[in-house]
This record gives structure tokens, sequence and C-alpha cells, in this order.
């Protein structure tokens, strides 16, 4: 990657409200320098004549898959040492790099090459080593940090070494402005980067920093959501007839949550004929104890008449044959009552209760040796192997669904989690009750983790993507009413710009005017930036006391 350069200019910041540490520009200007140990001095309190000949610095901010550079320099002239000023940031979590050694390798392509080692910060995320490169020339240079395997490297650009004649021969003409390292008229404050921002604050702060990058991006929309049985798929397990529940054969009464296969037994029904309490019973008994008796008596009266020739063979069968009515009548009723007091073993004339679909069961509000009527529910089956997730759109975004896909969802704290298989089942033609429209999605539930009757949270897109320059959504301010993004141009070095926006997908957002793929800006940090450009826009404009 190509280093930025950046001139040194003035640059005073007031964010006493927000950041403990106080700010002072960190660019190219002879209003500010570093003292031994890395701190950043404001010349105005130090006399001029302190500083004869200060020699024009220039400063390098680059990027590595890990590490950031920023480093501020003295034009180097062969054989006179210069201090440099180096901040290394770790692109991980943004702190500063807290140990070296570091090594600065000068090469020519000659061959030549001359290193020269800082063996260990000056404190925290700062290197000062004085460097003098003995020999003049155009070199490339190389920052190594660490030993062995746990080593890191950036690069640093160019680096032009001027003869010591030829430095004393420039230092007595007028300055001279050089685009590769001013890239700025010094009029005002720069339009690129005309906010500063030290490395001190970044960080001490959660900060972070992101590049610009062109990608494809469709619109999402997040909608509330439940999980629905899918139509179909549930049962329930009704009885029959009237009668005592019994336990399967196996003595194993199901319960909730526990799985069953279609045709498995859930539970026996004995069924009591249609009798609904012992009251009853006892009536039917009485009754046929009282018929069996007069029905004995008329089959005895009748038989001594037919003794003595009164009545027909015709008449004593059908007073017999009453007898018989009447006794078997009192034997069912009989058994009626003793099937309901218990008294009985009758489960060879139980009824079985089986699954109509494999399932989990939902619902088993009943015991064993409790009375059920005919059609009650016993048990409730939900087969859960796939699910109906019913989004809930206004009426006002139906338009902008052109096709939902790439389907996400999180219950209430949790975390967006992906539905493989999972497929657009329906979109409704009206709204329910609460004025919404079904977004409807079957979606695959092997493991029996989406619930029905639970509360959701969906997120898919509703079409056509495009190719687009992408942030995150955390990059994107809203600067009174206006969209703005904190563009990074160096290591210390700000710029405040107005975006334009257009689709957002997630955390992610398409901007369609004000921003450049491989530009960078800060994800993270970004108001306290912004509060750093009010700052310093007041300094200036006030008046003494």
């Amino acid at each position: 990657m190509n280093p930025i350069r950046l001139p040194r200019r003035r640059l005073w910041l007031a964010l006493a409200a927000a950041l403990s540490l106080p700010l002072s520009g960190c660019l190219d200007d002879p209003g500010h320098e570093h003292d031994e140990q890395g701190e950043h001095v404001d010349l105005d309190t130090v006399d001029e004549s302190d500083h004869g000949d200060e020699p024009h610095m220039l400063s390098v901010t680059t990027w590595s898959g890990a590490l950031e550079l920023f480093m501020e320099y003295p034009e180097p002239v062969a054989g006179e040492p210069g201090k440099y000023i180096t901040h290394l940031t770790w692109l991980e979590d943004f702190s500063p790099v807290v140990s070296g050694p570091l090594r600065y390798r000068f090469s020519r392509e000659d061959g030549h090459v001359e290193e020269h080692v800082a063996e260990t910060v000056a404190r925290d995320g700062i290197f000062l080593p004085e460097i003098a490169v003995e020999r003049p020339g155009h070199y490339h240079l190389e920052l190594v940090l660490g030993r062995g395997d746990d080593r890191w490297s950036i690069e640093a650009g160019h680096v032009d070494v001027v003869a010591a004649n030829q430095a004393n021969d420039q230092r007595g003409d007028e300055p001279v402005h050089d685009e590769e390292h001013h890239g700025a008229d010094d009029h005002g404050h720069d339009e690129a980067g005309d906010i500063a921002f030290l490395k001190e604050q970044q960080w001490r702060m959660d900060f972070a920093v992101q590049p610009v990058f062109t990608d494809y991006i469709t619109e999402r929309l997040s909608l509330p959501a439940r999980i629905e049985p899918r139509p179909g798929q549930s049962a329930e397990v009704t009885a029959p007839a009237g009668g005592r529940l019994l336990p399967p054969e196996n003595d194993a009464w199901q319960r909730p949550g526990e799985r069953v296969e279609a045709g498995d037994v859930l539970a026996r029904v004995l069924p009591l004929s249609g009798a609904e309490d012992v009251g009853l019973l006892d009536l039917d008994l009485t009754q046929a104890r009282e018929r069996l008796s007069l029905a004995r008596a008329e089959r005895d009266r009748v038989q001594r008449l037919y003794g003595d020739g009164v009545v027909s063979e015709k008449r004593l069968e059908q007073a017999t044959s009453e007898y018989r009515v009447a006794r078997q009548a009192l034997e069912r009723a009989r058994t009626r009552l003793e099937q309901l007091e218990g008294g009985r073993d009758q489960s060879e004339a139980a009824v079985a209760l089986r699954a109509p679909i494999s399932g989990v069961i939902t619902a088993s509000p009943h015991a064993p040796g409790e009375l059920v009527a005919r059609d009650q529910a016993v048990f409730s089956v939900l087969d859960d192997s796939r699910v109906w997730l019913k989004a809930m759109a206004y009426p006002g975004d139906m338009a902008r669904i052109k096709g939902p896909g790439d389907l996400v969802a999180r219950q209430a704290g949790g975390q967006w989690q992906s539905l493989p298989g999972a497929e657009h089942a329906y979109t409704g033609t009206r709204t329910e009750e609460n004025g919404t429209v079904p977004l409807v999605f079957d979606v695959p539930n092997p493991e029996g983790r989406l619930i029905p009757g639970t509360a959701w949270s969906v997120a898919f897109s509703t079409g056509a993507g495009q190719m687009a320059v992408v942030v995150p959504d955390s990059a994107i301010l809203d600067d009174d009413g206006i969209e703005v993004v904190i563009v990074q141009h160096g290591g210390e070095s700000f710029e405040r710009r107005q975006v334009k926006t257009g689709i957002r997908s997630g955390d992610r957002v398409a901007i369609t005017a004000g921003l450049h793929p491989g530009e960078r800006v800060v994800t993270e940090g970004a108001y306290i930036v912004l509060l750093a450009s009010r700052g310093e826009q007041d300094i200036g404009h006030g008046h003494a006391h």
C-alpha cells in the first residue's frame, strides 16, 4: 500500500469534556514537536530563540495487515542523526504496540543496506530512535517489529537522504513546497485532514478505522415474527367413547415433551357405554333387578299355567325369553357400575388411543384412571420437524419486498442466526387483525429449537442487490441533520465529510456519493473525532479577557 505523506500544520483541539488528555495537533507544522519521551509540546510556550534552524519535518502513514504506522522525522541528511518519532498501532484492537525491538531497514537499488534498531518503546506505542543514515541516496524504508517467528513488517515508502553539502545549500534558500510531502496549500484549513486527533487519544478510547470497499449489497428489512406450526402437522388424540383412562400395556404414560411415532399407543379408554355417574348406574342396576324379579315371577306363573294346560307352549317360550333378557340387563348394569368403581379388571375391553402423526407431545392434561367424555382431547401431538416463521410486515413496506431471501432470525436478546433450508412459503394478500401483512417462511427444525408460539425477529433481503461503496453503519453520523463520516488521511489527521447513503443491509450501508474505495473511515469513536472538529472551529474565533 502506498504511504500517505502529510505536511505539518498547527491544529488546536478542545475535547476536555470528552477526553482527559489535552489535545494538540500532530501534523507537519513547526508549531508542535515531541519531547524526549515522545510527549507533544506546544511551541507557543517555548522561546523561539531555542529553535534556531529547525529541520523541515516529514510524516508518513501506512498500513500492513496487522499494523498502522504513523511516523514523523526530519528530512534526512547523510551522517546527521535525526529523531524518527514512530507511532505503531495494532489494527486488531487499535491498541499501542508496547514492546520492541523495531528495526529500520534502509535499502538502495544498488544493494546498499543500512539497519538501525530501537530496542524498546520510549512509552506505549512510540519509538524514538536517533537515526543517522551514512550515505546519501534514494532508499526504500521497511520497519520490522519483533524477533524470530514473532515478526511483523510494514512498508514506510521511500526516503531521500541528501548529502550534507546539498542540505546546507538548501537551508540557505527560501523554502519550496514539495507536493509529494505537503499535498495541500497552507492557507486556512486543509479540506483534506483538517481535524487533528492524537494517537494518545485514539489509544485511550474505543477506536477503530476500516477501509472503504466495494461490495454487493441488498436492502434488508427487519420485522417482528412468530413461530407457528405448519398446517396439517398438529393433531389431537380424542377419546372415541366416554370411559376411564388406562395407561398403555407398558404402563408408560406419555407426558409433554416426549417424542412419539405415528401408531404408538399413548393410552387406552375403557368405555362406560355412555354412563355419566355412579347415581345413574345405581338407578340402572335397581331397575334391572326389578325387571328381572318381575320377569322371573311371570315366567314361573306361565310355567304353572302351561302345566295345567291353560296356556300354549309359545306363551311359555315368550315368558322365558323375557326372563333371560332381564337377567342379561342386570348383569350389564352390574358390570358398568363395577367398571366405574374399579371393582373388576375389564382392560381387555379397553380401546387403544394411537398417535396419528410422529412428533412431540405438547399437551397431556389427564391422568390414568380419570374419566373422559366422548371426543374429549386426551393428548396433543405436534410434528415440529418443519415450522412456519410468520413475519409481520407493515403494508407500507410491501412495495419494497420483491423476493425475500437470505433469511436470518433471532430471539429477544439473542444473536442473529441463519436458517438453512428456509423457504418463502407465501405472502398474505390482506392485513390481519393487528394491521400487518403476513410473510411466511417454511423453516426446517431438525433439533426442535424453534418452538411454536415464541416471538422472534427476522431480517431478510428484499430483492435484487447492487455493487456499491459500503461502510459499516457505525461510521455514519447525523451531524445536525446531515449524514457525515470521519475519513482518516493520516495517523493523526482526519476529515469530516458529507456523504449520501443508499440502501441498508443489516449493519452495512451503501454510499452513493462522498467516498471512494480504499479510503479509511472511523467506525468506532467517530463522534469524539467530530467533537474535535467542533473544538477546532471554536479556537481562534473567540476573544481574550
